[in-house]
């Protein structure tokens, strides 16, 4: 991984931080455990690869690079989760869980630019596992293994068309 990739998301994690120390949002009513929250986020993640992709994902053997890629996504995962589910969804709780849902979802998609309707529909999805569980540890694990799958299969068509 290359240090500018870093220093791209670095201001996302920044900001996600400086949101987390000035704001207390509400937080929804805590139902499960984080680890056990985090457990049902990852495969909730792979569902949603699976439904999206509508393909095996392929678990390829740790290369020179692969532990620092799921550091990289894991990073922008929690840094995304923080900002759209923790302080835009729990800012907005106060109007109802489904206004609140359907406004983070909706910013998510519209700051992802390429298929917002994908991302809707992902937004839609961590948001909902953010309030069902009432722990960030849910989506952030969703997103993360999400994330992983996607990035496997682009590895996958890119190495096909032989792009390097």
């Amino acid at each position: 991984m290359r240090v500018g990739v870093w220093l791209r998301l670095a201001p996302v994690l920044v900001v996600a931080a400086a949101l987390l120390v000035t704001l207390s949002p509400v937080t929804p009513r805590s139902r499960i455990p984080a680890t056990g929250a985090a457990a049902a986020g990852a495969t909730a993640g792979l569902l949603l690869y699976l439904a999206v992709a509508r393909r095996r994902p392929a678990v390829r053997p740790a290369r020179r690079g692969t532990i620092e890629g799921w550091a990289l996504l894991a990073a922008a995962a929690a840094g995304e989760e923080i900002v759209w589910r923790r302080v835009v969804l729990g800012e907005l709780l106060w109007a109802g869980p489904v206004p609140a849902l359907a406004a983070s979802a909706l910013g998510f998609a519209l700051a992802h630019r390429a298929r917002p309707g994908l991302h809707l529909g992902t937004g839609v999805a961590f948001g909902g596992l953010y309030l069902l569980t009432g722990a960030l540890a849910a989506p952030i694990a969703a997103h993360w293994t999400y994330n992983v799958f996607l990035l496997g299969l682009a590895e996958r068509t890119w190495a096909r068309a032989g792009v390097p």
